[in-house]
């Protein structure tokens, strides 16, 4: 979406308000927290780097997918 100028910020906002709900019901998992936290990241100055913002986002979908093996 950010390669094509649409508006990525408003989607990773909705996915954050998203797993701010789900840590909370899964209170004990300290990956929601990073995982948080890499998100948020996405939207400082230093990700203006594509490449960096890029692994960031496949660092993300791997500990989403960590988080939801678990169950």
């Amino acid at each position: 979406m950010r390669e094509k100028q649409e508006d990525w910020e408003g989607h990773l906002k909705v996915i954050i308000e998203e797993i701010c709900g789900l840590s909370e019901i899964y209170k004990t998992d300290l990956d929601f927290l990073v995982l948080l936290s890499k998100l948020e990241g996405l939207t400082s100055p230093i990700c203006e780097d594509f490449m960096l913002y890029r692994k960031t986002v496949f660092r993300c979908i791997d500990l989403l997918t960590k988080v939801f093996n678990n169950e």
